[in-house]
């Protein structure tokens, strides 16, 4: 063996060892299977004031980016303020002003509008009105609940009910904290009559109240019987979150102990709770209400780009780092530019990010026949790049990718699986870089791709190949032109762990491509891949050479990433 395939073999080892470090040495995930299971899903948040407050809302939202920040989650706060699920008000509520909201009014548009995946629901506190415990209240409160649920179930949504907050009378006995007590109860009686998912907040926050009254005497949670303050959502949080399998949290008294970690607590908690409150304003006035008195939300779309600096200000003071960016406008979307070293970079952010906050890493040619690209964008996914010219996917370049992936999903808030986009030569880097890493990859979409550098641009087929690009690949691959013909990690030989890690790959290929032909290239690929058990489609242009790139309309493209990307 040469002194240089020694070396290539070495430096590949290095990065394999470095990969198995990294996961070696991750943090252990100790969030429970249920608080997993917010990976990725848009979560709504429906009640009253308690629940418009935002305050244990924040607090939840606090606890998930700073244990789990990997889970791509998004919270959504569209509580109303004297609502009700049982339809009732008072006769002269609010001096006559206007009646209690009723959910029936509203429901239907917001979860249409928002189209969530798991709704959290806290009603009981105005349920009853303020009156003693009556049949006929009691049993609108019954039937509001059960077309609740009913409700988020036909349209396959997954429904958590929260048990109400207790009604404190300063600890005087007071009938409509026992009809509270009663509503409480009832619903936690759903879980086995009815098979719901019901967290209880109730008793955790009487129980709460009793143990601090034994030794602090007229200690309240809520200053008008009703309203929690910080420290009563605190109690409420930690009981959805225990509710939910968080383990760590038995000694967690406060918002003091919750803030301790990150170093900057205290201030990521107030920047979330101010990106709530943006968003929870914004989806009011969006979805409608019949509520006078509430501040006017920014248009949505406008509110999420706001959103979007505030999360990523979030991630910055959460990791307690910090980078050096600009921004820019690319065909109407936001771009953040910054440097890799000496190597530029960039991401481009929709106007709405996606639930899962996908994105698509251009290896090369950024913003040619970016067919693809703009429709994502339009979709809600991030679009990304670092210029690694003159490299073809050789070991070098696969360093850059390490080190562009773990800043982009470090500084940003992204998903940690990423589509790789390769165009042309760009293949080499998309697949080298998913058989090195494949457990972080959600897909590939190849295009015309380089999959065998023998042909090109090596043009040692049936193509031309490019003498000066194949003195340059051999350059950076370290090879001579003999060890380069003997070379075994080419894309075409090197397909194993894109399969055993089940990764999809769609490739759209000119079938009359002269430059990189498809016999050398992509149908090599697609036969060895089937072999392997993979999944990969295979989109020919018949008549088409070298260009154009991607497809006039590139739908099925981008339905097949987000089918998988949904999926991984």
């Amino acid at each position: 063996m040469s002194d240089s395939m020694r070396k290539l073999l070495r430096a590949v080892v290095v990065l394999l060892m470095v990969g198995f470090c990294w996961s070696a040495e991750a943090v252990a995930d100790e969030l429970s299977s249920e608080l997993k299971g917010l990976a990725g899903k848009r979560v709504l948040w429906l009640g009253d004031s308690i629940t418009h407050a935002g305050g244990y809302v924040a607090d939840v939202e606090y606890y998930l980016r700073t244990r789990g920040p990997e889970l791509g989650f998004e919270l959504i706060n569209v509580g109303l303020p004297s609502e009700t699920v049982s339809g009732l008000s008072e006769a002269n509520h609010a001096d006559g002003k206007f009646p209690r909201p009723d959910l029936h009014e509203r429901l239907v548009r917001v979860l249409d509008q928002s189209k969530p995946e798991i709704v959290f629901a806290c009603y009981g506190m105005n349920c009853g009105i303020y009156l003693p415990l009556d049949e006929e209240r009691f049993g609108a409160y019954k039937d509001g609940q059960t077309w609740l649920h009913e409700s988020a179930a036909a349209r396959g949504i997954r429904i958590i009910h929260v048990t109400p907050p207790v009604y404190d009378a300063g600890g005087k006995v007071s009938e409509y904290s026992y009809v509270l007590d009663e509503y409480a109860k009832w619903l936690l009686a759903q879980r086995e009559d009815a098979g719901w998912e019901v967290i209880d907040v109730h008793f955790p926050m009487a129980r709460y109240l009793e143990e601090r009254r034994q030794v602090e005497a007229g200690f309240v949670l809520q200053k008008d019987g009703v309203h929690p303050g910080s420290l009563g959502h605190w109690v409420m949080a930690k009981a959805i979150l225990q509710g939910m399998g968080a383990k760590d949290l038995d000694d967690v008294e406060s918002l003091e102990d919750l803030t301790k970690s990150p170093a900057e607590g205290e201030k990521l908690l107030a920047l979330i709770t101010q990106r709530q409150e943006l968003l929870r304003n914004a989806w009011l006035s969006s979805t409608g209400h019949l509520r006078p008195g509430l501040p006017k939300g920014l248009p949505l779309e406008e509110a999420t780009l706001k959103a979007n600096e505030l999360r990523e200000q979030i991630e910055q003071l959460r990791k307690g780092t910090s980078l050096s960016k600009s921004e820019s406008e690319w065909k109407g979307f936001q771009r953040i530019d910054f440097k890799l070293g000496e190597r530029k970079a960039h991401l481009v952010f929709p106007k709405n990010m996606a639930v899962g906050h996908p994105w698509i890493w251009r290896t090369e040619f950024f913003g040619a026949f970016d067919m693809a690209d703009q429709m994502l964008l339009k979709e809600g996914w991030v679009v990304a790049y670092v210029d690694m010219q003159n490299l073809y996917g050789a070991p070098i370049a696969m360093e850059i990718m390490d080190r562009f992936h773990e800043v982009v999903t470090k500084e940003f808030d992204v998903a940690e699986k990423v589509v790789l986009e390769g165009f042309s030569r760009g293949g080499l880097y998309a697949f080298n870089w998913a058989a090195l890493r494949p457990e972080k990859v959600a897909a590939i979409y190849a295009d015309a791709p380089v999959l065998d550098f023998k042909s090109w641009p090596g043009g040692k087929g049936r193509g031309p190949g490019n003498a000066k690009d194949w003195e340059g690949c051999l350059r950076a691959y370290g090879l001579s032109e003999e060890e380069a013909m003997g070379y075994l990690l080419n894309p075409i030989d090197n397909l194993k762990a894109l399969a055993g890690a089940k990764i999809p790959i769609i490739i759209v290929a000119g079938d009359a491509d002269k430059v990189v032909p498809v016999e050398e290239n992509t149908l090599i690929v697609e036969k060895r891949y089937k072999e392997l058990g993979g999944e990969i489609r295979v989109i020919l242009k018949p008549g088409v050479d070298h260009h154009p790139h991607s497809l006039e309309d590139p739908t099925p493209i981008v339905e097949f990433l987000q089918q998988h990307q949904r999926r991984r």
